[in-house]
């Protein structure tokens, strides 16, 4: 008891206070969802990321703190001292080119998906002219170098903002990702009537990102990691996400090259 209500008040001083010695603390975007993120009161309670960052945090004998934070201002958190990781990105999604990367945290899909009444995506040039459900802050690459300007933006703060517009028949298309996607099949009360068919742009993995003069040594990250991946800790970390059936077939269109 002690222990838990130690952590609260961790958690509660975290946006305000710089790190604290014997901590660990992990900049955390309000623009995910589970089974990334699921937040209580802007505090980060439960989800991937969490379970991640707890299990890490052990493993280094030290305390975990979450500040969470918009899409937009988690970097600035990076550069002001304020966390040590900002996890569940690639370079690219970021806007500065200064962070250190550690190995692979996550592995996932990014996906266009669509409602049950709506035929599945066959490929990236059918997106020409379409309003498609993305998010705030986000860059998409791959469809702006295949599409350009021709596909309209329509950004939310979170995905299940997007979920829920798309149900809701504002767009036909939404950029989204597997371990979220299947989560929302299982979870969302309107899940059937989400498309079991989706199209895959492509398979990535997810990293943390480091400051280069940052207070945990990025090698003793590592190290972290591969022991969590070693003794299968990441694997029930995922498995606790997981429904323990697939959700859907594998019904994966890929866009020919």
């Amino acid at each position: 008891m002690k222990r838990s209500l130690f952590l609260t008040a961790l958690l509660t001083l975290a946006v305000a206070s710089p790190a604290i010695p014997g901590t660990i603390v992990f900049a955390v975007s309000t623009g995910s969802a589970m089974p990334m993120t699921g937040f209580r009161k802007d505090l980060l309670v439960e989800g991937l990321l969490k379970d991640f960052g707890d299990a890490l945090a052990q493993e280094l004998a030290l305390v975990p703190r979450y500040v969470a934070l918009p899409r937009k201002r988690v970097e600035a958190a990076l550069h002001a001292g304020k966390a040590d990781l900002l996890c569940d990105l690639r370079p690219e999604w970021l806007e500065s080119k200064e962070w250190l990367w550690t190995g692979t945290v996550f592995s996932n899909n990014m996906i266009i998906v669509s409602r049950s009444d709506t035929p599945p995506l066959a490929q990236l040039s059918d997106l020409d002219g379409e309003r498609v459900g993305t998010l705030y802050g986000y860059h998409y690459p791959e469809m702006d170098s295949r599409i350009g300007s021709h596909y309209q933006r329509d950004d939310a703060a979170t995905d299940d903002a997007n979920t829920n517009k798309l149900l809701n028949g504002r767009f036909r298309y939404m950029v989204s990702n597997t371990l979220y996607y299947d989560y929302q099949q299982k979870v969302h009360p309107a899940g059937k009537r989400l498309n079991t068919k989706v199209f895959t742009i492509r398979p990535f993995d997810t990293y943390c990102a480091v400051p280069r003069e940052g207070r945990i040594d990025l090698d003793k990250i590592n190290r972290g990691i591969m022991a969590l991946r070693a003794r299968g800790e990441m694997q029930r970390i995922y498995d606790r996400y997981r429904p323990p059936r697939p959700t859907r077939q594998a019904a994966v269109l890929q866009e020919r090259r």
